[in-house]
C-alpha cells in the first residue's frame, strides 16, 4: 500500500499552530526582556541613589567645623595663598576659596542654576537644578611632618588663624593643622555611551604640582537629574531650628550668618535612568520639598530620595 503525504488542510493547520506557538514565544521573550530592563534600571537607580545620599551626607556632616575656632575667626584668618584662577565665587558674597580681608566669609552657599556663567567657574548647567558650595576643615588634625603637598590646611589659633600649605614658612613643629576643603556640587548634561545623561559633578580646591591653587573637576554619579536644598535657620542662636528656607528664598544675610545661623540642611535628590525604556512613559510628579518636578511624559524611570544633616560641629 502506497504511503500518502499530508493533505493541504493538515499543512495549513500545522502552519497556523506553528505561527501561534512562535507568537506566544516572541510575546514571552518580549515580556521577559521588558521585565529585565525594568529590574536593571530600578537596581541602577537604587545603587546610584545610595551613592549620592552617602556622598552628600558625608560631605555635609562636618559643615561648620573649623578646628575649634569660630567662623568669624576664620573670616579674619591670615591668607598668603593666591586664589585659583578662575575661582568659584559668587558676586557680592565672599564665597571664594579663601577669606577676603574685611569681608564676612560664607562657608555655605547655594543657588538655583540659571543660564550663563555661574559662580564664575560653572557653565552650561542642567536647568532648574541647584548648586551647592561648601567649605570646611576636615576633622582629623595632622602634624607638621604629615602635611601633604597637594592639600591646603587651616592652622587654627585664638589670636589669628592661618591658611597654609606644606611650603608655608614659619610653621611651628608642635602645631596642629586641619585639611581644608572647598567643594562645589552641580549637575551638567554629558554624553555617555551615545546618550545625553545628567551627571552629578564636583569641583574641588586642590594644590597643583607647581604649588598653585586650582579648581579640579570630577564627574561623580551618572543619572542625578535634580538637586534641591532647604536650610534650617536658628534665629535666636540657641542652637535649635526655628524655620526652614529653600535655596531660592535664602538671602545674602542668611549665607553670611547675619539673620540667624544655618544649623541644618535637608537635601532632595532626583535620579533618572541613564537610558530610556520605549515601553515606559513617565507621567509622575515628584515633590522635592518646596520644589516640584513633573516628568515630561518621557521614557525615563526616576527615583527621588531625601536626607538631612544637623550641623553639630558648627561654631560661629
Amino acid at each position: 500500500m502506497a504511503s500518502r503525504g499530508f493533505s493541504l488542510v493538515e499543512l495549513l493547520i500545522a502552519m497556523v499552530l506553528g505561527l501561534l506557538l512562535l507568537g506566544f514565544t516572541v510575546q514571552i521573550f518580549a515580556s521577559l526582556t521588558a521585565s529585565s530592563r525594568q529590574s536593571q534600571q530600578l537596581a541602577q537607580l537604587q545603587q546610584n541613589g545610595q551613592l549620592a545620599l552617602n556622598l552628600l551626607h558625608n560631605e555635609l556632616q562636618n559643615t561648620g567645623f573649623w578646628g575649634g575656632v569660630s567662623l568669624s575667626d576664620v573670616s579674619g584668618a591670615a591668607v598668603d595663598i593666591a586664589p585659583p584662577a578662575p575661582d568659584c565665587v559668587e558676586d557680592g558674597i565672599d564665597s571664594g576659596s579663601f577669606p577676603a580681608a574685611g569681608a564676612v566669609f560664607a562657608s555655605l552657599y547655594a543657588k538655583v542654576a540659571a543660564p550663563g556663567r555661574q559662580l564664575n567657574c560653572l557653565t552650561a548647567l542642567a536647568p532648574d537644578s541647584e548648586i551647592l558650595q561648601l567649605k570646611r576643615a576636615m576633622g582629623l588634625a595632622v602634624s607638621r611632618d604629615e602635611l601633604r603637598p597637594n592639600r591646603f590646611y587651616l592652622a587654627p589659633d585664638w589670636q589669628q588663624s592661618r591658611f597654609i600649605n606644606q611650603d608655608s614658612a614659619g610653621l611651628a613643629a608642635d602645631s596642629v593643622f586641619y585639611p581644608y576643603q572647598h567643594l562645589v556640587f552641580y549637575i551638567k548634561n554629558q554624553r555617555v555611551d551615545d546618550q545625553m545623561v545628567p551627571v552629578l559633578m564636583r569641583k574641588r580646591l586642590v594644590r597643583s604640582a607647581s604649588g598653585a591653587a586650582r579648581i579640579a573637576t570630577d564627574s561623580v554619579i551618572d543619572g542625578v537629574e535634580r538637586l534641591h536644598f532647604e536650610f534650617g535657620i536658628d534665629t535666636n542662636l540657641d542652637g535649635r531650628l526655628n524655620y526652614m528656607l529653600p535655596t531660592a528664598q535664602m538671602s545674602d544675610e542668611h549665607w553670611q550668618q547675619q539673620r540667624g545661623h544655618i544649623v541644618s540642611i535637608r537635601f532632595y535628590i532626583l535620579l533618572r535612568s541613564t537610558v530610556p525604556d520605549p515601553q515606559y512613559i513617565n507621567q509622575l510628579t515628584y515633590q522635592m520639598g518646596a520644589s516640584r518636578f513633573e516628568a515630561p511624559d518621557d521614557h525615563y524611570r526616576r527615583l527621588m530620595l531625601a536626607g538631612s544633616v544637623y550641623f553639630n560641629n558648627a561654631t560661629f
